[in-house]
C-alpha cells in the first residue's frame, strides 16, 4: 500500500507543480493532483463520487465505474481514493449463530472481509461524470483488490466500493460547513480533505454526522397476516411483520430509512438486500438488527430496534409490548474490529422497531404519511472523514456521529441508534485547534400508550485517528430510548446503550496521498529550505534543481504560519551545473518576534509560481526585560517584550522592600517602551524594577546615581 506521511517527508509541498506544456501533453489545469498555489475558500464538498461496478482486482490498472455524484469530473494526473464500503460475509442462520456464527449479529473474519481496505491511486485518463462506459486507468497497479456485487447466497451480503477524486490545496480555508452527500448505497459518506500546506479551519464544521450507512426503514404492518415465531433472527420483508435491519458492511435491507422520507424506502423485494432476509432481530455486520415482534402473526407486540456498531457495538432494542419475558428487540450491530487508520468504516445504521399503528410525532418526519410506521425507523450512523494538512490554523470542529433525532413514536416500537463513523486527522502542527466527535446516537423513545413498547438501542462510538493532542473527541454510545411504564426492566424496558468507541491521538503512520511521479518532473524542485538565527537576524537557504524559466525568488515569513508576507526578493542567477544554492538575510527580525515561520516562492518568467514547504526558525532575542541607562540619573527607558496584549503592572521597589514608584501600561504584543521619568527625585541606591502581565513575574536591578 502506497504511504505517504506530510510529517516525516522533507518534500512535503515542496515539489512546485507548474508543469509546462513542452513536458506534457496536456494543460496542467486540468489536472488537480499539483496543489494549486492560490488560497481558495471552501463552502461545499469538493470531492467526487464514482462507484465501481466490477471488482478489480489486486494488480490491475483499470477500473470501471458508474455516473458520478459531483461537479469535477476526473482528469489525467487526479489524485483518487479507492475504498470498499461494503464487503462482509455472515452467518445467515435463523438461530443464535446468526451473524459471527455465535452471538446473533456479527460478521466473519475470512477472506472475504474487504470492508474498509483502502487506497490513493493517481488517473492516468480523464473519466466523464456521466454516460457510456467509464473506465478509469491509474499510474500503479491497485494493492488491494475491489468488489463490486448484490448480494446471494448463503452470507453473502452485497459488496460495494468507490472512487473519489481528491483536490489538492496548497493552502485552504474553509468557508461554511462542509458535508458530504449522504450514503446512497453506491456513493457519498466520506469526506477527503488535503491542503500540502496550511488548511484555515475558520471556526466552521466538517460535518459528515448522520452521512454513513442508513438504519432500517420502519413499516407499518396491521394486525393480522403475519407470519413467524417470536424467536425468528431474520425473515423475508414478505412475512408481513417485524423491523427492517440497518445497512452496514454486509449489506443493504429492502426497507431504508431514507432521510425520514415518508414511506420508507422500497427497494424491492427482488432486493431483499440480506441472505435469508432483511427483517427481525439478527444483526448483519456493523447494522442493528432489526425488531422480532413478540407477536409476529398479529405484528402487535411491538419491541425496538437494536443500535448500530463501529468502534464499539450498539445496544440492544428493548422488549415487546405484552411479551416482557421475551428478547425479541433487535441485536447490536457489532464492534468493526479489524479497523486501522488505513482501513476504515461507515457507522452502521440502527435496525427499526416492529410497528402496527404506525404512530409518531415530534420532529422528523414532518408531514410523514399516518400509519406509515416511518418513525419506528433506525437512525443513520456517521460517514467517514479524512483530512490531511501540513498546518492547521484556526478553531474547527469535525463531526462524524450517528443522526440524532427527536422523533418518538407513541406506542409502537422505537429505532436503533446509528453508530459514530470514523475520523483521521494528520497534521505537522494546529490539532490542538480541532474537536472531534464521532458519538452514536440515542435510540427511539416512545410513549408506550400507558404501557410499555419496546425503545430502540444505542448506537455504538465510532473512531478518531490523530497523530497528536485534539482540543476535545468523543466517541461516546448513545443512550438507549425509553418508554412510558417502568414495571418491568424500567424506562428502558430492557434496551441497552450503545458502547464507547476507540479513539488514539498519538498514531505514528497513516495512509495520506500521494504526489505522482510527474510532480518530480518540474521546472524547479526545491532540494532543501532552512531557516537559522545568526545573533537575530534570520538567515534563509534554499537549494534547487532543474531550474527552468525562473524569473525570481520571493522569500515570504509570518508570525502566525498562516499569513505571509513579503521579507525580501532573490534575483535567479544561473548556475554551472543543475543545482543552485541561494541565500536571504532577513535582519532584525528578533527585535519582537522570537518565532517566524519563511516560505520561498519560486516566480517564473512566464508568471507562474508556487512555493516551498514552510520552515520556522527560533532567533535569539535581548532579554524580556531591560532598562537604559543603567544607571540612570533623571530618567530611563523600560524596554519588555510581552507574548500576548497584555495589562501591565510595573513597580520600582527599594532595598527595604517598599514600592517608590507605580504605573499601569496597556503592552501590545511584541516589544514594549515606556519612560521612566524624575528619577532624581529618588535617592541614591539600588532599585528592582518589577513587571507583572497578570500571569508572570519579571524583574531587573537598577542603579540610580545621580
Amino acid at each position: 500500500m502506497k504511504k505517504y506521511s506530510l510529517l516525516k517527508s522533507s518534500k512535503a509541498g515542496i515539489h512546485a507543480c507548474i508543469l509546462l506544456t513542452t513536458l506534457l501533453a496536456h494543460s496542467v489545469a486540468e489536472a488537480q493532483s499539483c496543489p494549486t498555489s492560490s488560497t481558495p475558500t471552501i463552502s461545499t464538498y469538493t470531492n467526487t463520487y464514482y462507484p465501481g461496478t466490477a471488482n478489480a482486482n489486486a494488480g490491475t490498472t483499470s477500473i470501471t465505474l458508474g455516473n458520478a455524484v459531483g461537479s469535477t469530473p476526473i482528469a489525467p494526473l487526479d489524485i483518487l481514493l479507492v475504498i470498499q464500503m461494503q464487503g462482509a460475509q455472515f452467518t445467515s442462520s435463523n438461530t443464535i449463530a446468526y451473524g459471527d456464527g455465535s452471538t446473533g449479529s456479527g460478521y466473519l473474519n475470512n477472506g472475504n472481509l474487504v470492508a474498509g481496505k483502502m487506497e490513493y491511486v493517481v488517473a492516468t485518463n480523464a473519466v466523464a461524470l456521466t454516460g457510456g462506459t467509464r473506465t478509469l486507468t491509474i499510474q500503479s497497479a491497485l494493492v488491494n483488490s475491489y468488489k463490486s456485487s448484490a448480494y446471494s447466497g448463503a452470507g453473502n451480503g452485497q459488496y460495494t466500493f468507490q472512487v473519489i477524486r481528491v483536490p489538492v490545496y496548497y493552502n485552504a480555508t474553509l468557508g461554511a460547513t462542509i458535508a458530504p452527500p449522504a450514503w446512497n448505497g453506491a456513493t457519498g459518506g466520506v469526506i477527503v480533505l488535503y491542503a500540502t500546506q496550511t488548511l484555515n479551519m475558520n471556526g466552521q464544521t466538517i460535518d459528515a454526522s448522520g452521512k454513513g450507512f442508513r438504519g432500517g426503514g420502519g413499516k407499518q404492518f396491521k394486525n393480522g397476516g403475519g407470519t413467524g415465531v417470536s424467536t425468528d433472527y431474520m425473515a423475508m420483508t414478505t412475512a408481513n411483520a417485524n423491523g427492517a435491519k440497518g445497512e452496514g458492511i454486509a449489506g443493504t435491507p429492502r426497507y431504508i430509512n431514507n432521510n425520514w422520507a415518508s414511506p420508507a424506502l422500497d427497494n424491492g423485494v427482488a432486493l431483499e438486500g440480506y441472505p435469508g432476509g432483511s427483517m427481525n432481530m439478527g444483526a448483519p455486520g456493523n447494522a442493528g438488527g432489526g425488531a422480532t415482534d413478540g407477536g409476529p402473526t398479529g405484528n402487535s407486540n411491538n419491541a425496538g430496534g437494536g443500535g448500530g456498531g463501529n468502534g464499539g457495538p450498539g445496544g440492544i432494542g428493548g422488549h415487546g409490548w405484552n411479551t416482557w419475558t421475551l428478547p425479541t428487540g433487535g441485536l447490536p450491530g457489532a464492534k468493526f474490529a479489524q479497523v486501522t487508520p488505513s482501513r476504515l468504516v461507515m457507522g452502521g445504521g440502527g435496525g427499526a422497531g416492529s410497528t402496527d399503528g404506525g404512530t409518531g410525532i415530534y420532529g422528523p418526519p414532518v408531514g410523514a404519511t399516518p400509519g406509515s410506521g416511518v418513525s419506528s425507523s433506525g437512525m443513520p450512523g456517521g460517514g467517514i472523514v479524512l483530512v490531511t494538512a501540513g498546518i492547521i490554523t484556526g478553531a474547527g470542529t469535525i463531526n462524524a456521529s450517528g443522526l440524532y433525532t427527536n422523533s418518538q413514536v407513541l406506542n409502537d416500537g422505537g429505532g436503533g441508534g446509528g453508530a459514530g463513523g470514523s475520523v483521521v486527522i494528520i497534521a505537522g502542527s494546529g490539532l490542538s485547534g480541532v474537536t472531534v466527535h464521532a458519538d452514536g446516537s440515542n435510540g427511539s423513545t416512545n410513549t408506550g400508550g400507558g404501557q410499555q413498547h419496546g425503545p430502540g438501542g444505542g448506537g455504538g462510538g465510532g473512531f478518531v485517528y490523530s497523530n497528536g493532542a485534539l482540543a476535545a473527541a468523543s466517541v461516546n454510545g448513545g443512550s438507549a430510548g425509553t418508554t412510558a411504564n417502568a414495571a418491568h426492566g424500567g424506562i428502558t424496558y430492557y434496551a441497552a446503550d450503545g458502547t464507547s468507541g476507540i479513539q488514539n491521538q498519538a498514531i505514528t503512520q497513516a495512509q495520506t496521498p500521494v504526489f505522482p511521479l510527474v510532480c518530480a518532473v518540474l521546472a524547479t524542485e526545491f532540494l532543501s529550505v532552512s531557516a537559522s538565527d545568526q545573533n537575530g537576524n534570520s538567515i534563509v537557504d534554499w537549494q534547487v534543481a532543474n531550474e527552468q524559466d525562473v524569473h525570481e525568488y520571493t522569500v515570504e515569513k509570518s508570525f502566525d504560519g498562516n499569513n505571509f508576507t513579503t521579507a525580501g526578493v532573490i534575483a535567479y542567477k544561473p548556475a554551472p551545473g543543475s543545482i543552485n544554492d541561494y541565500t536571504y538575510t532577513d535582519p532584525g527580525t528578533g527585535n519582537t518576534h522570537p518565532l517566524i515561520y519563511y516560505r520561498v516562492k519560486q516566480v517564473t518568467v512566464g508568471g507562474q509560481y508556487a512555493f516551498s514547504k514552510i520552515v520556522q526558525v527560533k532567533l535569539s532575542v535581548p532579554a524580556k526585560l531591560m532598562v537604559t541607562p543603567n544607571p540612570a540619573a533623571e530618567s530611563a527607558t523600560l524596554s519588555f517584550i510581552s507574548d500576548h496584549n497584555a495589562d501591565i503592572s510595573i513597580r520600582l521597589i527599594d532595598m527595604t522592600g517598599h514600592s517608590v514608584w507605580h504605573k499601569q501600561f496597556q503592552a501590545a504584543t511584541g516589544m514594549n517602551t515606556l519612560s521612566l521619568d524624575h528619577l532624581q527625585e529618588l535617592p541614591n541606591g539600588m532599585y528592582v524594577l518589577q513587571l507583572y502581565d497578570g500571569e508572570n513575574y519579571e524583574k531587573i536591578k537598577m542603579l540610580i546615581r545621580h
